[in-house]
């Protein structure tokens, strides 16, 4: 039988016994379930503290490893696998133990037929390469066999351990125009193949008229000079494979041949050095302020266009020569330049030109036009006598400021 208290408190009579709850009990009770619940919350979060902590100690430790490194002696111009060691010792790890074995001693070479090892000289990783702190390492240069981390980037020169000879020793043959002072200069693309890492052992050139020098353009049949050919070891570099043909083609010898060459060079199949051009200054002598066109726009063509010139004059404007152009080309600003037909071949200039920069003539000549957008240079223009670009302008004759 239930019932209310003056407490407002239910209550059950039960065997005819009457059952009270007090409110300081119902408190008492869920203080201790709060307590409980606390306690078991608090517990489950720092056991998972402690082992978060326990997790990064654990990243943060040094991997435990052995090297060992298995060298090349007797190859001087072999990959530095020092320097590479000493980059992964740069990482979060503790060496155990070092060893250096040599490829050709039968623990080195015994080690190479274990692991499947194809170039040496390299160096090898146990313990704990699977660590997180060096997994990204491990996975990026090398590969992983019986437990055994081997390092792979390995660049030329190095031997080939299946033949035992070393690879990766590049013989450069230039072909060489003396008579072209104007066109790039293959020792320039040599060395910048060098800088990049590829070991050219052995260069040189030769006149591309001699008699070897035609030997080698009739077996190639190349067609465009100063050239040069690398020797088939030029194959093991990725910085030459992956793009050469952009540069040039491989023969069946795989010998490399360059090709694709800039402006200019000498065409055999024209017999003759294309991409040579004139070029004329025209000067203002009465403008003392105005700009030299030889200073400021020459080095835009040959720098920033790799234009070459075969001659080079000025023509002043009170000349006849000058006049004569002025009065041809309907030129209102001078200084300028003037540059010859053949300067349709370089097709950058020649698009930068027609947009706006400047005309193309009938008769195949180029006038430079705009000089304002070269900016903060004085000239002068001839429709009006007055000097453009100097703090105060020159007025006409009879006019005041």
């Amino acid at each position: 039988m239930e019932g209310v208290n003056r407490y407002g408190l239910s209550f059950y009579i039960m065997n005819n016994k009457k059952l009270v709850v007090s409110w300081p009990k119902i408190f008492l009770g869920l203080t201790i379930l709060a307590t409980v619940a606390g306690v078991i919350y608090s517990t489950k979060t720092l056991s998972t503290i402690n082992k978060n902590i326990a997790k990064e100690k654990e990243t943060s430790r040094p991997a435990n490893v052995k090297i060992i490194k298995i060298a090349t002696s007797d190859c001087t111009d072999c990959f530095n696998i020092d320097n590479a060691i000493a980059d992964f010792k740069k990482l979060n790890i503790k060496v155990e133990e070092e060893k250096t074995l040599e490829f050709d001693s039968p623990e080195g070479n015994a080690e190479v037929l274990r692991l499947g090892i194809k170039k040496v000289p390299t160096y090898l990783v146990t313990g704990e390469i699977g660590k997180s702190n060096i997994e990204n390492y491990v996975k990026s240069n090398g590969e992983t066999n019986n437990n055994t981390f081997v390092f792979t980037q390995v660049s030329p020169i190095f031997i080939d351990t299946a033949s035992k000879t070393e690879i990766g020793r590049v013989t450069a043959t230039i072909l060489a125009d003396p008579a072209c002072t104007e066109c790039i200069d293959p020792n320039l693309m040599i060395e910048g193949l060098k800088k990049s890492g590829v070991q050219v052992i052995n260069q040189r050139a030769i006149t591309w008229s001699a008699r070897e020098g035609q030997q080698i353009i009739n077996k190639y049949k190349i067609t465009k000079l100063p050239t040069f050919l690398l020797s088939p070891d030029a194959e093991y570099y990725e910085n030459i494979k992956t793009d050469w043909d952009k540069s040039g083609t491989v023969e069946p010898d795989k010998t490399y041949v360059m090709r694709n060459l800039s402006l200019p060079y000498r065409d055999l199949e024209k017999n003759q050095i294309l991409g040579l051009i004139d070029l004329i200054y025209l000067t203002d002598s009465s403008c003392s302020d105005c700009y030299k066109a030889d200073v400021v726009q020459k080095p835009i063509l040959k720098q920033g266009y790799g234009v070459g010139i075969k001659s080079e004059r000025n023509v002043d404007i009170s000349s006849a020569e000058g006049k004569g152009l002025i009065a041809k080309y309907k030129i209102t600003q001078v200084p300028t330049i003037l540059l010859s037909p053949e300067t349709d071949r370089y097709t950058n200039l020649k698009n930068v030109w027609q947009e706006g920069i400047g005309t193309v003539e009938s008769d195949g000549w180029y006038v430079f036009r705009e000089i304002q957008q070269l900016r903060g240079l004085v000239y002068k223009d001839l429709t009006t006598g007055r000097i453009v670009g100097k703090a105060t302008e020159t007025p006409m004759r009879g006019e005041t400021k």
